[in-house]
């Protein structure tokens, strides 16, 4: 990846791109999708993780993570965006670190590749993201819990041991406005403990511009809200842009923290646009 990438908190306003204009008459496909999707499609997710069947081979990948995959492909889908990967993964195990806009987010990165990500403990409660988050197997913590975040760490750092994809939001919460906040240098702890790399991720939502006011989830807004603003909407782009890996041997936690947010940064606010 070329180019120098920058520390700016915000991306250019150029990228800015207005809210998408709202047109109900796209319920009447995407929310009987959203029903089957979840009515049919939820069933078999779970019977593709249960024990026995998870690990039947399925074309060189096992059988849960082909069906995990499609899954989170085809919910991206319904949810009216497309995915749109920019770079390449490396080989696991590695610690994404991405930024955070909504939780659009959480299936975006799951169409991606499966990954074990951590989310705070109130999505595990949510109607449709909370039942699919259980069943892919999130890491959930207590914010503010000090006990919670240390179960998890050693979660994280056993399953980056085991070799899996551990994803985690440094941020530590979603701001409003557009732009990549300061990397929380802790959440790089498990990366370092595992020795594996951390891989920043940048994830934006683009429509001729950056859509970042019609898809964020924040101050005031709900997950239902959200969720039936967006299926009235026009599809957009849902971009993953893959960074660089860094190593998590050559440096402490802050440094690595912000590595991550440089990489981060400059790549939410100058690649894939045109």
């Amino acid at each position: 990846m070329s180019g120098s990438l920058g520390l700016e908190n915000d991306a250019p306003e150029s990228l800015a791109a207005p809210v998408g204009p709202f047109q109900p008459w796209r319920y009447l496909y995407r929310v009987p999708l959203l029903l089957i999707l979840c009515v049919l499609g939820l069933p078999l997710l779970l019977l593709a993780l249960a024990p026995g069947i998870r690990d039947i081979p399925a074309g060189g990948k096992p059988l849960w993570w082909r069906v995990q995959r499609r899954y989170a492909r085809m919910l991206v889908a319904v949810l009216g965006m497309r995915l749109r990967v920019i770079g390449e993964l490396p080989k696991p195990p590695y610690l994404v670190v991405s930024n955070h806009i909504s939780w659009f987010d959480i299936p975006l990165l799951h169409a991606l590749e499966p990954m074990w990500l951590v989310s705070k403990d109130s999505i595990r409660d949510w109607p449709i993201i909370g039942g699919i988050a259980r069943a892919v197997g999130t890491i959930f913590i207590e914010r503010g819990n000090e006990a919670s975040r240390r179960r998890a760490g050693r979660r994280m750092t056993a399953l980056l041991k085991r070799g899996s994809i551990v994803g985690v939001f440094p941020e530590a919460g979603i701001q409003p406005e557009r732009g990549v906040g300061r990397f929380h240098a802790r959440l790089m702890a498990p990366a370092m403990r595992a020795a594996v790399p951390v891989l920043p991720v940048a994830i934006r939502y683009w429509r001729n511009g950056d859509v970042h006011e019609e898809r964020v989830f924040g101050p005031g807004t709900s997950f239902g809200g959200l969720l039936f603003s967006m299926l009235a909407r026009p599809a957009c782009e849902g971009q993953v842009i893959i960074g660089e890996p860094l190593s998590s041997l050559d440096a402490g936690r802050s440094e690595l923290a912000r590595r991550a947010q440089v990489q981060v940064t400059g790549m939410y606010g100058h690649a894939a646009t045109r």
